[in-house]
């Protein structure tokens, strides 16, 4: 079994993934630049959402949650260019929203689980994406914290968090900014 300290590292290690991730993936796809501007930890009662989240299942070395919550103006921007190929009706631009925010979220947590070879000796797992729009808590967990690191863009904010018990972030977190 782990130490907290081991998990807290593995905490560490799967937001600066998720961070390096995502600034590749939106630079090289869509043309847009990220920059990192603040983080926090705690209970998760207190995570605020922003207006489209998608949150993924990992499980594996230890079972955790990531959400990647949107301001409109951005995941509406991510939506434009993945569908500029083809016409969208008025009425399917909220589906096209979402599926925007759940294949964000696939890729990126996909190509994360290739930073983290030491979980991958066990196998990773991971669940389909649930979004939530205009969700302003997520579900109870018992004991669950948060780390949540702001992403800033031209086209608006996003920010990353990972969810899960107390224990895994019983460590120094600042090492993942």
């Amino acid at each position: 079994m782990s130490t907290p300290a081991q998990l807290g590292d593995g905490i560490g290690q799967v937001m600066q993934s998720a961070i390096a991730r995502t600034r590749n993936y939106f630079e090289s796809e869509y043309g847009i630049d990220v920059a990192a501007v603040d983080s926090g930890t705690g209970d998760l009662e207190s995570l605020t959402l922003l207006d489209m989240t998608a949150i993924i299942g990992i499980g594996g070395r230890f079972n955790l949650q990531i959400a990647f919550s949107f301001q409109d103006d951005l995941i509406n921007t991510l939506s434009q260019r993945m569908t500029e190929d083809f016409k969208v009706q008025p009425d399917e631009i909220e589906m096209y929203r979402e599926a925007a925010a759940g294949d964000v979220v696939n890729t990126i947590v996909g190509h994360c689980t290739g930073d983290l070879p030491q979980w991958n000796h066990q196998g990773i797992s991971m669940t389909p994406p649930i979004i939530l729009e205009r969700a302003k808590t997520i579900g109870c967990m018992k004991n669950a914290m948060f780390f949540t690191q702001g992403l800033s863009t031209a086209f608006g904010r996003m920010n990353i968090s990972l969810l899960g018990p107390r224990e895994l972030f019983y460590t120094h977190l600042d090492d993942a900014k």
